[in-house]
């Protein structure tokens, strides 16, 4: 499940380290958008703005005024603008729009707003909740006056040319008093560092059990251990980078950091495949070892997995976000393709290795595999229960409700909820597999198959860790019933002394006499 969960938000990831409080508008895209907190709601050094600045123009005509520029509360788009009795909007204020009075003479090369306008979803007038800011420019650098944020809101700019050959572009600073983060984004600094305790806590528990026991540890409980402590890195990185661009903006070092981020979520989404891959092949649990030719295709595979997935996320940085090139594709396509062969080889191995505990009787395992199951279906309806929670939550609100109300909330279920269930996802597969007193023995009791190309043989250390402990006349011959409650009662003392010498086997491995 979480190979699922992250193909699910490998786009929202991509998209929410992209975004930025400035904003490039041109002739292909008018109208841009952010949310913006005032300094009473979210205090910071300086007072919230927003600013224009006119970076190139071309193809002016003579006495062409330039841009035509407005910058306004969200909630008050309707204002733009007049309706013709045609049907049709006509939003400039030109020597036409004068003659026919829908502006006056001193709104010249502006837009033409509408102090009230009917709202058909409410039956009612409305007038404007915020000032508009409307003014034209034809000369480049920034614009002299800059919007001031004196109200939490979702503000946008639009900007139109009098002429279509017309082409320019712009930037658009929302800049908040917190700093350079967009307001959309700044609640992700407290989440992620708690996400970020969250795996330290769970972290310091599994190292705890592992120290404990760390004389019957498991090779899969060492992948898990270390993926735990990259896990915890990756999560504290992530809040570094929110903390950093908060703090000096995008810049070139944040940049870097940003790139490296990606590699990290890359490795991130790689291991998981490459975790439940093994799992599901019965490595550590139900073998003790793999085949070596198995495991290294299944290391090169995830080596190849991570490569295509980072060539990706470097080529979406250093692609133009509104560029329509299929270029992207040259790296996308064996990137998801890469995936679906995971996600197959997964399904399959988990499916094998379920019939073949069954097959083999070895109830206690099977019940760990079924426990995995369940974790990946529960997993599953709350990915499911999630979007569509998130579907029906926005479609209750006309248009400019949920965009006004629910901007500063729209990350938590677009892409930090199901960081949330992988949290959940890892941390419960850890603890089911986890280092016990228990555990190394109970992935030694086992009968091996009869393809030797399926798993290693037991190394020496395994046989004498097992004969040890093998078979005793309370467990009958069932491996998976073996009791490990091992005491030092004289009966049972005498028992081991009298069939020392004596050839013992369980589920066909022979223990040394």
């Amino acid at each position: 499940m979480m190979l699922l969960l992250y193909f699910f938000t490998l786009i929202n990831f991509l998209i929410a380290f992209t975004n930025a409080n400035k904003i490039k508008l041109s002739d292909n895209s008018y109208r841009v958008c952010s949310g913006m907190y005032s300094k009473e709601d979210y205090g910071g050094k300086v007072d919230p703005f927003i600013s224009f600045n006119l970076k190139e123009i071309s193809d002016l005509a003579a006495g062409d005024p330039g841009l035509v520029v407005a910058i306004f509360d969200f909630q008050d788009y309707e204002h733009l603008g007049v309706r013709l009795p045609d049907g049709e909007y006509y939003y400039i204020c030109d020597d036409y729009a004068i003659d026919m009075k829908l502006c006056n003479a001193t709104n010249k090369n502006q837009f033409i707003i509408q102090d009230v306008v009917y709202d058909p979803y409410t039956s009612k007038n409305r007038t404007i909740v915020h000032q508009i800011m409307n003014f034209s420019q034809s000369s480049l650098g920034l614009h002299e006056t800059k919007y001031p944020i004196t109200k939490t809101g979702y503000y946008c700019v639009t900007a139109f040319t009098y002429s279509s050959t017309t082409k320019f572009n712009a930037v658009v600073n929302f800049r908040n008093a917190f700093g350079h983060l967009p307001a959309a984004e700044i609640n992700k600094l407290p989440l992620y560092g708690l996400l970020g305790v969250c795996y330290v806590i769970a972290m310091s528990l599994y190292s705890f059990s592992f120290w404990k026991h760390k004389h019957e540890i498991l090779p899969l409980q060492r992948y898990l251990l270390a993926f735990f402590f990259f896990l915890t890195l990756e999560s504290i990185f992530t809040w570094a980078y929110y903390d950093i661009k908060n703090e000096k903006g995008l810049t070139a070092g944040v940049t870097v950091y940003m790139v490296f981020l990606s590699i990290l979520t890359a490795g991130k989404v790689t291991f998981s495949f490459f975790l439940l891959l093994i799992v599901g092949l019965g490595y550590g649990i139900v073998f003790p070892k793999l085949n070596k030719t198995l495991m290294r295709r299944c290391q090169l595979f995830a080596a190849l997995t991570f490569s295509l997935t980072t060539a990706n996320f470097i080529q979406n940085y250093l692609s133009d976000p509104e560029s329509t090139s299929p270029l992207i594709l040259i790296t996308f396509i064996p990137m998801g393709l890469s995936f679906f062969v995971f996600y197959y080889m997964v399904l399959r191995s988990m499916s094998n290795t379920i019939g073949y505990l069954k097959e083999q009787r070895q109830v206690v395992k099977l019940n760990m595999y079924k426990k995995l199951i369940a974790i990946i279906y529960a997993s599953l309806m709350l990915v499911l229960v999630g979007t569509a929670f998130s579907s029906f939550f926005f479609i209750g609100h006309n248009t400019i409700d949920m965009i006004e109300q629910h901007w500063r909330t729209k990350f938590f279920y677009t892409d930090f909820w199901p960081t949330l269930v992988y949290f959940g996802v890892f941390v419960t597969l850890a603890f089911i597999w986890r280092p016990t007193s228990t555990s190394y023995m109970l992935a030694s009791s086992q009968q091996l198959p009869t393809d030797p190309s399926n798993v290693a043989d037991f190394d020496l250390d395994d046989l004498q860790s097992l004969g040890e402990v093998i078979e005793s006349p309370r467990n009958n011959g069932n491996p998976d019933d073996l009791d490990l409650d091992f005491t030092d009662d004289e009966e049972q003392n005498d028992h081991t002394k009298t069939n020392s010498a004596e050839h013992q086997t369980t589920d066909g491995i022979t223990s040394p006499k």
